[in-house]
């Protein structure tokens, strides 16, 4: 069985947590895909929001993470293209429920307002919970229609 690719991304803030990622996914049957950053060397979030992007129009991932220090640049950038629907998730219960009423696809965090901990439980339920479907398809549908780059 192949194991799901999940890019993950982050500017320097979150390079740290990033690492701790990887190596969750890798021991909890995922295929990490680092998209950067590649050190805690200053950089910018956007430019790992676009590689994300490019991997969703790829067509080969159906979720991905991205880090910041707040997760908001990271989520701001991301929801510009029409692919992603990046949801900023401060709790398991803000990661469950993006999920299953907004089929969000791509988890942003914010490493500075965030412990790791509270992290990891934030990736796995993100990972593990999936889109009820129904009426919250219509929603979806629509944002989609809005576009986007």
């Amino acid at each position: 069985m192949t194991k799901p690719v999940v890019p993950i991304g982050s500017d320097h803030r979150g390079f740290s947590l990033k690492a701790q990622f990887i190596g969750w996914l890798e021991q909890n049957g995922y295929a990490p895909q680092d998209l950067g950053a590649d050190s805690a060397e200053r950089c910018d979030a956007l430019d790992y929001a676009k590689k994300m992007a490019t991997e969703f129009n790829a067509g080969n991932v159906k979720v991905g993470v991205l880090i910041c220090g707040s997760g908001q640049a990271m989520a701001m950038t991301a929801n510009r293209y029409k692919k992603l629907r990046a949801a900023l998730c401060d709790s398991v219960a803000m990661a469950k429920t993006t999920r299953e009423h907004n089929d969000a696809n791509v988890l942003a965090l914010g490493a500075d307002f965030t412990s790791p901990d509270e992290a990891l439980k934030i990736l796995e339920t993100f990972l593990k919970t999936e889109f009820l479907g129904g009426r919250y398809a219509e929603r979806r549908d629509a944002l989609t229609a809005l576009g986007g780059l």
